[in-house]
């Protein structure tokens, strides 16, 4: 008998409507990056609190050493690229992980004399912020590692997939930091603390039984001896520049906002948290969504599209000192989902435009050098955004206007560079 030709119905699958892919096979890689984001959102914002409500360090000091320790480690993504052709980002992060597990650790030891817990302390932040850069230097690479298992085109939706898991995991640990502080004393901070040590331990642990995607150098192509030092590489050069300008816009906002609304608009500070917290339940819920819809326009118009909002919702937010009060909180929940929208879309279409861009043996060492327009944005975005906002509350917005119109003339210069490496 014949078979019948007609086509066979496609199942149902709601990580397919989503626009994420599927996890067979990496799940332990999944669980860690969920686990060790429940477990930084629980700590990192409780840090310098700790440091001066259970240490007794002055606020100075305690900024000090934090800040201090986030400048020193800036030369970590450097070293990663260096060190990225003797061992796999897989080995990186799990190394990144114990970094910080050892850090988190140490702080606890502030219950030791005050002589001797100065300098531990200051190593332990030095070892957390270090691990934490070398993690960003080299997650994007393992993750792409696992991308490359489901095809070219799964690479943005792993990305998004990455970002919303890690989305997850910050806003359920700060809100269980949150409701940690209820109770009295010092308990809170030492329990965070442990927690995170333990969730980073943990992480490591299943990282090391994801089987992974492992892509040694060896594997690198005819092209990529040409183009495998980025200082050398003037297109990728571009890239980071351009995303850098782009990193800025998104740091802006969790920057700046919380001072805009109490002091630039005289609106209640209860503001602030719902609409950070729109913010974060939009990252963690829609860019798969962001993903699919993108998915058929090149990434460079993609992006170019991101930085269009981007300076659109800088006018946007900067008007908002000439409306009328009614129309201020519309106008602030307006402005944020217009942020969003450019973040959704630029956050997973960024990352895998920069692994497609890098020499297929390079990548590790690439996207770590990629990390820096992170790294210099989340640096310069505090200072710029202080001293714009003491000479006028409306100019930073109009700043990152530019910046996000400067960018979208980056990007394009850097695609033309990198065209004959991009499959879209």
């Amino acid at each position: 008998m014949r078979r019948s030709s007609l086509p066979t119905p496609q199942r149902f699958s709601l990580t397919r409507m989503l626009g994420l892919p599927s996890i067979r096979g990496h799940v332990p890689l999944v669980v860690a990056l969920g686990v060790d984001a429940i477990g930084t959102g629980l700590a990192g914002p409780l840090v310098l609190l700790y440091l001066t409500t259970v240490v007794g360090l002055p606020v100075a000091t305690a900024g000090l050493v934090v800040t201090g320790s986030g400048v020193l480690s800036l030369a970590v993504p450097a070293v990663a690229a260096a060190v990225a052709g003797r061992f796999t980002p897989r080995t990186i992060v799990i190394f990144a992980l114990v970094l910080q597990a050892i850090g988190m650790a140490g702080l606890l030891l502030a219950v030791l004399p005050a002589g001797r817990a100065l300098p531990i302390l200051v190593a332990c932040c030095l070892l957390t912020a270090v691990g934490g850069r070398a993690f960003w230097s080299s997650i994007f690479a393992l993750v792409a590692d696992a991308a490359d298992a489901a095809g070219a085109e799964a690479k943005e939706s792993w990305f998004a997939l990455s970002g919303m898991t890690q989305g997850v995991g910050f806003a359920v640990g700060a809100l269980i930091a949150g409701a940690l502080l209820i109770i009295p004393g010092s308990l809170p901070y030492v329990i965070a603390l442990a927690a995170n040590s333990v969730s980073m331990i943990a992480a490591a642990v299943l990282l090391a039984r994801d089987p992974g995607h492992e892509r040694r150098p060896a594997d690198a192509g005819p092209d990529d001896h040409e183009t495998g030092r980025v200082h050398r590489d003037g297109p990728y050069l571009l890239l980071i520049g351009a995303n850098t300008l782009f990193a800025f816009c998104s740091t802006i906002l969790g920057v700046g906002l919380p001072l805009y609304v109490v002091q630039g608009l005289d609106a209640p500070a209860w503001l602030i948290g719902p609409l950070l917290a729109m913010n974060t339940v939009i990252g963690a819920t829609c860019q798969g969504l962001a993903v699919r819809a993108t998915s058929r326009f090149r990434r460079i118009r993609v992006l170019v599209v991101a930085g269009l909002i981007w300076a659109a919702w800088g006018v946007v937010t900067a008007v908002l000192g000439l409306a009328p009060l009614w129309l201020v909180i519309p106008g602030l929940i307006c402005s944020v989902l217009i942020y969003s929208i450019a973040e959704l879309i630029h956050a997973p279409v960024s990352m895998g435009l920069a692994s497609d861009a890098a020499p297929q043996g390079s990548r590790s060492g690439y996207l770590s050098w990629f990390q820096y327009s992170f790294a210099l944005a989340t640096i310069a975005a505090p200072g710029a955004f202080a001293v714009a906002f003491a000479a006028g509350p409306e100019l930073p917005w109009l700043i990152t206007s530019i910046i996000g119109l400067l960018g979208c003339a980056a990007i394009i210069a850097a695609g033309r560079g990198l065209a004959p490496r991009l499959r879209r």
